[in-house]
């Protein structure tokens, strides 16, 4: 590829443009990482909350970039242009030098606040079990091709990593390619040049306005993913929101309500799967996905509509979701806990919505108490803190606030804003060290009791800050808490 048909695919962005003798040049590769430039390279300069990489043009442009896509002017000797939207500006050129992979694979993408893991596990899953070949990329594991699974920062990636992955999924021969996408990805455009077969929606609920000027414009981003349809594309969206949708597409709707062209019937919430029937226009379904809550069920059912919607077959599809795994870290058993006659549950709930679903689910199942470890991130929603005290307070018999991921945060300022959602009356400690909190939830639980440590999942990290980050993985230390708990001889009886 040549630099003529980098500038092409940007054609209508660029203001202003340095070229002489560049436009025959041959592109060797992408990149928005300033050590990763190598010749022949396209740099993108990109300005962010802690850094702006056009500091770095007098450095790049030493290694002879093929071209540089700046946002402002930076006085240098190599060819380059000037764009009002660097990430817009990147998400054309990614999609214009890998080729448009997404247009030769079906292409998956689940937005909502909670369950796009779920979702985007369980299309990855079922699509397998059906003979297909393809990739995924979410919060918990980016899959490419199941050639040594791998988890990263982000939800979802830039622009040039995601479409990288598509590229190199058409080329190994891959049939589809599901991934989760973020409010942050959609607002950030780093998918805006890709365009979906299915786009699904789970739900709408606070976070991230932090990030977002409020929940009005969280909304509006979420919804931004209709827009990103391909032309005989479909929208699958649950019944209680659907009404949010007023884009002309091709709309398939799932849930409880008459309205749903996918009918949710008859749940039953079991220790380690849900059961349902599922009314659609193929017939009546008995469906099960073997994870415990009423909200695996919608999941399961955002998966299933959209695949029966578009030509598979429904009773392979049903029989394939009843195979699922699930997902590490989503409500997720800790069997060692027998030991102390308990039942432990680690759970990525990390929102005021999430804790509720959890939280409702463990009462089902739990003979005895609810016991709730939780904590909240920083650099995150800071308005959701109280709000999730309050949810886990309603739900809960014991309520441990501890520290989650500070991320450069004072961990003690956190603590007391979370403080300040505890319902009067509501028995519950506040302890900082994570690990201690833990520690007390499993001492304190009786025979019976179920302990939800909530938040983090399958993080394995926490983060107190940028230079300081430690191993910790909330299920493998319950599991080494257990040990201890039992070996001083706890009474169970």
């Amino acid at each position: 590829m040549l630099v003529r048909n980098i500038v092409a695919a940007i054609e209508g962005m660029v203001v202003n443009a340095s070229l002489d003798g560049a436009l025959d040049k041959e592109v060797l590769g992408l990149t928005n990482h300033s050590a990763q430039v190598k010749p022949g390279y396209v740099f993108i300069c990109r300005k962010g909350s802690k850094f702006d990489s056009h500091e770095l043009v007098p450095e790049v442009a030493k290694r002879d970039p093929a071209l540089i896509v700046m946002e402002k002017v930076v006085p240098c000797k190599v060819p380059h242009v000037i764009v009002p939207d660097s990430r817009l500006a990147e998400a054309l050129i990614a999609a214009e030098f890998y080729n448009h992979p997404y247009k030769k694979l079906l292409t998956i993408g689940v937005t909502g606040t909670n369950g796009k893991t779920t979702c985007v596990h369980l299309f990855h899953h079922v699509l397998k079990q059906l003979g297909l070949k393809g990739s995924m990329l979410g919060t918990v594991v980016y899959d490419i091709l199941g050639e040594k699974p791998f988890h990263a920062d982000n939800t979802t990636p830039d622009a040039i990593v995601t479409l990288s992955a598509m590229a190199k999924t058409v080329q190994r021969n891959g049939q589809y390619f599901a991934m989760e996408v973020s409010s942050h990805a959609l607002a950030m455009k780093r998918v805006e040049s890709i365009r979906f077969d299915i786009a699904g929606l789970t739900n709408i609920t606070r976070d991230h306005l932090d990030y977002h000027q409020n929940f009005e414009d969280y909304v509006k981003t979420k919804l931004h993913i209709f827009d990103l349809l391909k032309d005989e594309g479909i929208a699958v969206i649950s019944d209680e929101y659907q009404h949010l949708l007023s884009k002309k597409v091709r709309k398939v709707v799932y849930g409880i309500s008459t309205k749903s062209d996918y009918k949710i019937l008859d749940m039953d919430v079991e220790k380690h799967k849900t059961k349902f029937r599922f009314s659609t226009k193929f017939g009546i379904f008995d469906c099960e996905i073997n994870q415990p809550g009423v909200h695996f069920a919608y999941n399961a059912s955002l998966v299933m509509a959209a695949l029966m919607e578009i030509g598979y077959d429904p009773k392979a599809v049903v029989e394939a979701v009843k195979t699922f795994p699930g997902v590490e870290g989503r409500f997720q058993y800790v069997p060692e806990a027998s030991l102390l006659g308990i039942e432990v549950v680690v759970d990525f709930a990390h929102s005021p919505d999430a804790l509720e679903k959890t939280l409702i689910t463990a009462r089902k199942l739990s003979s005895g108490r609810v016991i709730t470890v939780f904590g909240a991130g920083g650099q995150a929603d800071k308005g959701k803190r109280p709000l999730m005290a309050e949810v886990v307070c309603k739900y809960s018999d014991i309520t441990i606030i501890t520290t989650d991921d500070p991320r450069g945060e004072d961990p003690e300022e956190i603590l007391r804003q979370v403080e300040k959602g505890v319902i009067p009356g509501c028995p519950y400690l506040l302890i900082p060290d994570r690990a201690e909190a833990i520690e007390t939830a499993l001492t304190i639980a009786n025979r019976g009791d179920m302990v939800i440590v909530a938040g983090r999942g399958h993080e394995e990290y926490q983060i107190f800050s940028e230079e300081k980050k430690i191993p910790f993985k909330d299920a493998d230390v319950i599991r080494e808490l257990i040990k201890k708990v039992a070996g001083k001889g706890k009474d169970v009886a």
